[in-house]
């Protein structure tokens, strides 16, 4: 009979939707059983096909490549998962994965093979596979040649310099690499299963080494690379540890939950060998988690517990509101050079950056820097509320903590922002002198429209930015901290020269605490000069709208009109000002809090019982949301 023809048709009997099958697999698949039931010689020849299809393909590149990551680099696995989707690797006639393509000739059959209950999968193969004896004479020689094969991989990856630079301080986990080599290499010389024991124990010893590495992410910091040589390092220990139970249950009581395991393994990962997407996912999460660590830990200095703390909120971002106006001003005077967009985007950019570097220099804040940060550490305390009702509770009250702090901080900027620059203005005016001429002030006015503009929008790409800014000042923070800037730093002649040997060590100290400042402020500046810039370049509808410096040009712009324009105007643009302070906010913070429940792999399920409490809160005491009513003990 012909294997391949018969076991297709049975795939299209239990895939859900087609023609005579129903849209539940297991369902399709119990006809397949029961059909199956009434033919014994079907069953016959098809185990006689099995054993046939043993002997003469190879298990070892399924066992030892689908499902883990050979590439040298990150971008190389993504570069030839991209080539093969685009051109598919040539199917080999010795190798058992061109046979189950054939078969699983859809890429949608992975979708319901994960539907498939296990149990009746297992009765369906012992109908089908051939006895006991025969298959493992056939399967059991590739199987410890897998091992074999994994093993020296598995070496080779925990000696690399990246990965053993991190286990020097722990000798156990470093040696327990070559301690898998050297235990397979017993149970291949015939030590039998009393060498599994030890190997299964020097797995798990490197499994802890794993561990311990990603737990000192705060002190040496990630990276791409150790990200993907530590997830490389784990799907060879996964895939170990299934060849390991195999083995076990070939050498003692047979159980065909370890091959039915490594079947689901193996084919899900073939269907899917395509997906770049979710590659990136995996590698990402680490490296985002370390990221994310740096605007968590100064985030929680943004999260306001007393009334005392809440009124420092606001006086930062009320001094944040005296220097954004003075920027604002700046831009003002900029605009009438009418120069090129390439100059325009620099100045712009260095007036935005050096004013935020200036606004955290001296204490204040930029409420919308914020929301990228309070994200982190509110997603610290989304994971630590996972289990506990107490925890939820203390959760909600860290939510409504954030959400006042956020406002009286963005209510300090808009507030602020705006007589402060009409103050400016004034004498400018009073001398027929004005910084901007009328028509420019009257086109400001209605960029601002909430009906007549994108000035909602625009508001949005500006939160994109902020949250951007927010991974930039992570990234740089780890950067410092993985390549040991500190300590190299130490032996720069250069830096020791210009600070003296006496203020090196406060200098790199200096270096390390605003490093990552710098960098979010530095770049945010330049993200949002670029925005404007580049809609004149291609002529698309590209530009920012931030509630500070809106409001800060609202005031320039309704004093050079002198206040002529009605109150019911007015009145409209202010508000929809304030409602684009509540657009960066929400994208910023959505954004931000999204990437960190992501990188600590939170699956959050207590969600109605979240909003739950914290709409009982808000009707017995709303006033809270706003204001603290007292300070805590």
């Amino acid at each position: 009979m012909n294997l391949e023809r018969q076991l297709k048709r049975f795939v299209r009997q239990i895939r859900p939707g087609l023609i005579g099958a129903t849209n539940n697999p297991n369902v399709n698949l119990a006809q397949v059983i029961e059909e199956l039931k009434a033919s014994p010689d079907l069953c016959a020849e098809i185990a006689e096909g099995f054993t046939a299809l043993f002997a003469a393909r190879d298990l070892t590149t399924a066992l030892t490549e689908t499902g883990l990551t050979l590439e040298s680099g990150v971008f190389s696995e993504i570069f030839k998962r991209l080539e093969y989707k685009l051109l598919p690797k040539a199917v080999d006639d010795q190798d058992i994965l061109g046979f189950l393509s054939c078969v699983f000739d859809a890429q949608s059959d992975a979708d319901w093979l994960e539907q498939i209950d296990r149990d009746l999968f297992c009765e369906f193969m012992s109908m089908i596979l051939p006895d006991r004896e025969k298959l493992i004479e056939q399967i059991a020689p590739q199987l410890f040649m897998s091992l074999e094969i994994l093993s020296l991989r598995l070496a080779g990856m925990g000696y690399d310099p990246l990965v053993n630079q991190r286990l020097k301080a722990r000798k156990e986990f470093q040696h327990a690499f070559m301690e898998v080599t050297r235990h397979v290499h017993a149970l291949l010389d015939g030590s039998g299963d009393g060498a599994l024991d030890p190997l299964r124990e020097a797995l798990h010893r490197c499994r802890q080494s794993l561990r311990w590495v990603r737990s000192r992410r705060n002190v040496d910091g990630a990276s791409l690379a150790l990200t993907y040589r530590l997830m490389k390092i784990e799907q060879i220990l996964d895939r170990m540890a299934a060849l390991l139970d195999l083995i076990h249950v070939v050498l003692d009581d047979w159980n065909p939950r370890p091959a039915r395991e490594l079947f689901f393994a193996v084919i899900l990962a073939e269907l899917r060998r395509f997906n770049v997407f979710g590659f990136l996912v995996r590698n990402f999460e680490l490296l985002a988690y370390q990221i994310t660590e740096h605007t968590g830990k100064a985030g929680e200095h943004y999260i306001t517990r007393s009334r005392s703390e809440w009124q420092g909120m606001f006086r930062s971002a009320a001094l944040g509101g005296v220097v954004v106006a003075g920027l604002a001003i700046l831009k003002t005077l900029l605009a009438r050079l009418n120069l090129p967009p390439g100059p325009e985007f620099l100045a712009s950019g260095a007036i935005y950056a050096g004013g935020f570097v200036l606004i955290h220099s001296i204490g204040a804040a930029l409420a919308t820097k914020q929301p990228a940060m309070t994200a982190s550490a509110l997603a610290s305390a989304l994971d630590e509320a996972k289990n506990s009702d107490q925890a939820m509770d203390n959760l909600s009250e860290i939510i409504i903590r954030t959400i006042r702090s956020q406002l009286v901080a963005v209510l300090g900027n808009y507030l602020v922002a705006f007589p402060v620059a009409a103050l400016v203005c004034t004498p400018f005016v009073l001398m027929n002198w004005p910084l901007m001429a009328p028509e420019k002030a009257r086109s400001v006015i209605e960029s601002f429209h909430p009906f007549l503009s994108l000035s909602f929008i625009y508001a949005a790409i500006a939160g994109v930015w902020l949250f951007v800014s927010g991974l930039v000042a992570g990234f740089a923070d780890n950067w410092f901290v993985f390549n040991h800037v500190g300590a190299r730093l130490k032996s720069s002649e250069l830096l020791s020269r210009m600070v003296g040997p006496q203020n090196l060590d406060r200098a790199i100290q200096l270096i390390d605490h605003n490093l990552g400042f710098w960098a979010g402020n530095i770049s945010l500046g330049f993200f949002l000069a670029a925005m404007p810039t580049l809609g004149v370049i291609t002529g698309l509808p590209l530009d920012i709208r931030h509630i500070t410096f809106s409001s800060a040009a609202f005031g320039a712009a309704m004093t050079t009109l002198k206040f002529d324009i009605s109150a019911g105007l007015a009145l409209m643009i202010a508000i929809s000002i304030f409602v684009m302070g509540l657009v960066n906010l929400t994208v910023s913070f959505s954004l931000s809090l999204l990437v960190a429940v992501k990188s600590r792999r939170i699956r959050f399920a207590q969600t109605p019982q979240l909003l739950r409490i914290l709409g009982q809160k808000f009707l017995n005491r709303p006033g809270e949301f706003f204001l603290p009513l007292k300070d805590p003990p």
